[in-house]
């Protein structure tokens, strides 16, 4: 079975992507999941709230750049130009030893100065960037109209710096999430990512202190990807679309490509039962490609996302005729 298909103008032998986590945030690692199968990799992010975080601490170690600007600033260089060196040098390496794209991560929260890293991602050899956009909808007396117009705003500057594609990684945090995917493929983005996992908090009863919660995504929080796929492409979403969230086997797998998804993204799936499970995943597509005679990706593609927007919209369960 042909299972190659584009994503981003991008040619991939299959749809599996490894999105970004440590496991790709290491030459090793990244080699090992293009061994396992992966048509592309998705490089851990570059976190801009982590270089401005170890410019503080820098800075800390003494008064004396309080007190001097010229030594401040050179040191606010270093720490930055340090630290995008570490991820273009990944990115080089990474390129020199697989033969499947590589897709630099952004995270990030505005539009500061950091949009010039975008630049030197591409010159390192990137295929694309996917930003991983995480604005915090905390403060009451934020309007929901001006975080979206930021993540425009974002993408709009990171477009200006780069030829390359650019994907968008979203959350589902949003008001009118169909409005806000159609407004950032109407801006330029060639992808959206449906959907971003974002930090989970808990208590600690017994040491009364706020600890890092699950981290791992449940296999049924795919329903929610499903939804807002079939959604999209059942109006035409002028981009393509990377299903991610929830997703652990071969018939989720089939399941977002049926709903309109060009490629899906697998973190939690891997950390739970290894990188053999991209091959396990690809057997289960290739043989259910047989059985339902699809020679390729594209046969099947979407099938499924049009006619289907009254079931994907209904949010509420029907009262059950409880006398039969």
């Amino acid at each position: 079975m042909n299972t190659t298909c584009t994503y981003l103008g991008l040619n991939l032998k299959n749809p599996i992507i490894v999105s970004s986590s440590p496991l790709t945030g290491n030459i090793e690692s990244i080699v090992k999941c293009a061994k396992a199968g992966a048509g592309a990799i998705v490089l851990k992010s570059i976190f801009e709230e982590q270089i401005q975080a170890d410019i503080k601490k820098e800075e800390s170690y003494s008064d004396i750049y309080d007190s001097n600007l010229e030594m401040g600033q050179y040191l606010k260089t270093f720490v930055r130009g340090n630290e995008i060196e570490i991820y273009t040098k990944l990115i080089r390496e990474a390129k020199a030893a697989i033969d499947i794209p590589v897709i630099a991560s952004i995270n990030c929260t505005d539009k500061g100065e950091w949009i010039s890293f975008a630049k030197n991602f591409q010159e390192a050899g990137a295929d694309a960037i996917e930003l991983n956009i995480a604005i915090s909808p905390f403060e009451y007396s934020l309007e929901p109209r001006a975080i979206e117009d930021e993540y425009i705003e974002i993408l709009k500057q990171v477009e200006k710096n780069v030829s390359i594609p650019v994907s968008v990684k979203i959350g589902s945090h949003f008001t009118n999430i169909c409005n806000m995917a159609f407004r950032l493929a109407n801006n330029g983005a060639k992808g959206i990512v449906l959907f971003n996992r974002f930090f989970n908090p808990d208590f600690d009863i017994e040491n009364m202190k706020v600890v890092s919660g699950n981290s791992i995504s449940a296999n049924e929080e795919n329903s929610t990807t499903l939804r807002y796929v079939t959604l999209l492409k059942g109006q035409d979403i002028p981009c393509d679309i990377s299903a991610a969230t929830g997703i652990y086997n071969g018939k989720d797998v089939i399941k977002q490509i049926l709903a309109g998804a060009s490629t899906v993204q697998l973190c939690s799936s891997l950390y739970k039962n290894g990188l053999d499970q991209i091959a396990a995943i690809l057997d289960t597509l290739t043989q259910w490609m047989q059985q339902h005679n699809f020679n390729s990706i594209a046969d099947f593609k979407g099938k499924l996302c049009k006619g289907n927007n009254s079931s994907m919209e209904r949010m509420q369960y029907l009262r059950r005729n409880s006398e039969g």
